[in-house]
């Protein structure tokens, strides 16, 4: 799945920048030949697989953990995934304090510019790296309501893994926060729902908002600075006639320019 010269510079890498180990939870599917009814096959989940696998075989810092979705419901809950190929990241005790126990989630197969994010993270995780401005980890810590941040990418989007790698530093910081980044074209039906149209699309949710007695929502596409995603999560816990609209962003990806075809050229990546 990971061409070895590629391997061998990813593990050349993790031997110089892992500090901290990380840990891997992967939620998949029992694999069967079997055909039963109502049952949907996760195309996407056994590259997953495979490439988690070769990951932590390049470091002994990576320990991989595999759950059946299906059957480990303590630690579907434990997690809250509810789709699969399902990554959750987090890290060691050993970790800067305040960041034990945080996890990071990713939908899907993260082939193309997401194998970037999957590595960046991996390293931020187990450096502890400190990626947001210090005025917005003050204005973090003021956070006290629930934020739900979906970032929604594709493997051919250039601009994704920078406000994907955002977004997880941002629960990294609060415990209050919870990021999911998730590939689009993997989860078609969860796109729509949301109106993605181009890529990143971030889609922000404050529980028990104010205006509504339950979840206010901000939608909007592109990569933005940090300060700004603050200032957008001000304005979904402090509703306003923004809340519930689409704002503008950065730059972005049509989904029709990022889109891969089914089964050819996601396992592809991009290491950086």
């Amino acid at each position: 799945m990971i061409p070895l010269k590629d391997q061998e510079f990813l593990r050349e890498r993790f031997s110089r920048e892992l500090v901290n180990s990380v840990k891997i939870d992967f939620f998949t599917q029992k694999e069967t030949s079997l055909f039963v009814p109502g049952h949907q096959p996760c195309q996407y989940c056994k590259p997953t697989r495979q490439m988690l696998e070769e990951l932590a075989a390049l470091t002994d810092a990576i320990s991989l953990r595999q759950h059946i979705f299906d059957e480990d419901r303590k630690a579907v809950a434990l997690y809250q995934v509810d789709r699969i190929p399902a990554i959750v990241l987090h890290g060691s005790n050993a970790l800067p304090a305040g960041r034990q126990g945080r996890w990071l989630k990713y939908y899907g197969f993260p082939g193309g510019h997401e194998f970037a994010t999957l590595i960046e993270t991996i390293v931020d995780i187990s450096r502890g790296t400190q990626y947001l401005s210090e005025q917005t980890r003050k204005r973090l810590r003021k956070l006290k309501q629930d934020v739900r941040i979906q970032v929604f990418v594709t493997p051919a989007c250039p601009y994704c893994p920078q406000m994907a790698r955002l977004a997880y530093h941002l629960a990294l910081e609060n415990p209050h926060v919870t990021t999911e980044v998730i590939e689009a074209g993997e989860f078609p039906e969860l796109s729509q729902r949301h109106q993605v149209r181009a890529v990143p699309t971030t889609v922000l949710s404050a529980r028990g908002g104010p205006a509504s007695g339950g979840d206010d929502k901000v939608t909007f596409p592109g990569v933005v600075p940090d300060n700004v995603l603050m200032d957008i999560i001000d304005r979904a816990i402090h509703p306003s006639p923004l809340a519930e609209a689409t704002l503008e962003g950065g730059p972005t990806t049509s989904t029709a320019e990022a889109k891969t075809p089914t089964g050819r050229g996601r396992g592809k990546i991009v290491v950086p």
